[in-house]
Parts: C-alpha cells; sequence; structure tokens
C-alpha cells in the first residue's frame, strides 16, 4: 500500500488507499454485494465482519511495493477497490478490481485502472501488466479490452471463488512498449 497514492479520477472520483477508518465502509459494499462478489472472488468468505476488514487493510501497510489496498471514492461513498499487485522480481503487476452495483457503468474502473497501469509502468518500471477475469465475467473482460489489453488464454479451473468452487479465467496481458503506443 502506499500512502502516497491519491488518484482524482473525474467526476469527483478518487482512488486512494483504505485505512482503518474504512474498514466498516468497506465491509458495508462487500456485504450488500456479497452474493454477485462470490462468484469472482474468493475473498469475499473471508470479508466476515468490520474486523476482518481492518486485518485485510493492516495487512497491507506492510507491503511497500505494490499498489494495493485502494477503494474508489465518491465524496464518502465507497464505490468499489482497483489494485495493482507487483510481486516478486520480474516486474509484472496484475490488476484487480470490483465496484459496488450502484456504481457500475460510469467507467471508475476503467479510469482507476489506466491510472495504476501508468503508475505501474512509469514509476514502477513494470515490463508487464496482466488481468485475469472469469470466462463468464463479461463486465471484466470488456475491461481488460479496454484497456487495451491482449488476450492471451484461458486458465483451467485457475480462479478460486466464493464457497470455495473454482472458474476458468480468461488472462489477459500488455507489456510496456504496447502501452506506450497508446498513450
Amino acid at each position: 500500500m502506499r500512502p502516497d497514492l491519491h488518484i482524482e479520477l473525474g467526476g469527483g472520483a478518487v482512488l486512494r488507499p483504505y485505512t482503518p477508518a474504512d474498514a466498516d465502509a468497506l465491509f458495508g459494499v462487500i456485504d450488500a454485494n456479497r452474493v454477485r462478489l462470490a462468484r469472482w472472488f474468493h475473498w469475499v468468505d473471508d470479508a466476515t465482519d468490520a474486523a476482518s476488514q481492518t486485518a485485510y487493510i493492516e495487512s497491507r501497510v506492510v507491503d511497500g511495493r505494490s499498489l494495493d489496498g485502494n477503494g474508489i471514492w465518491i465524496g464518502d461513498d465507497l464505490a468499489g477497490g482497483c489494485d495493482l499487485m507487483i510481486t516478486g522480481s520480474d516486474d509484472v503487476g496484475e490488476l484487480g478490481f470490483w465496484l459496488d452495483e450502484a456504481f457500475v457503468g460510469r467507467g471508475l474502473v476503467t479510469r482507476a485502472a489506466q491510472a495504476l497501469m501508468a503508475r505501474g509502468y512509469e514509476r514502477e518500471g513494470l515490463h508487464r501488466i496482466q488481468l485475469r477475469a472469469g470466462v463468464e465475467n463479461l463486465r471484466s473482460r470488456a475491461v481488460a479490452k479496454r484497456l487495451g489489453m491482449r488476450e492471451e488464454g484461458v486458465l483451467r479451473g485457475a480462479g478460486k471463488v466464493g464457497g470455495g468452487l473454482y472458474a476458468d479465467l480468461v488472462i489477459y496481458g500488455q507489456v510496456v512498449d504496447e502501452w506506450r503506443k497508446t498513450v
């Protein structure tokens, strides 16, 4: 988590790291969208109360390289999250995002992901950014295409989702040279 991350997304929306004070809002939005989100994400099962979200937020503080643990905020309302996980030494980041159903269709995830990709390539020196989405998750797959990412294949049974089930994932990727052609 990067405390210096504060990105204006337009229309009053901001991407910023969660703080422990955001735990109640984070749990509330996850809980209100639990059934829909559990179809795509295993972490929904771990969101049991505000304390579980405080623990999640605090776990992100120790990660000094990743651009994760971020909320998309419109005023005081949490609209969702968007992260760029950077692990290892291979200069690869992985995008992840989710939204409260009430905020779908406003371009928030696309703008947040574009901002994180720019930061990943420009300031973090990433060579590649990838995104994995459920084969049936047409909304997330559309975001990947809007971001200029290339569909690279299907990973069978590679995504653990809510309830301990597994889903096939489509992997999308982009390398820095491709990104440079789009900016």
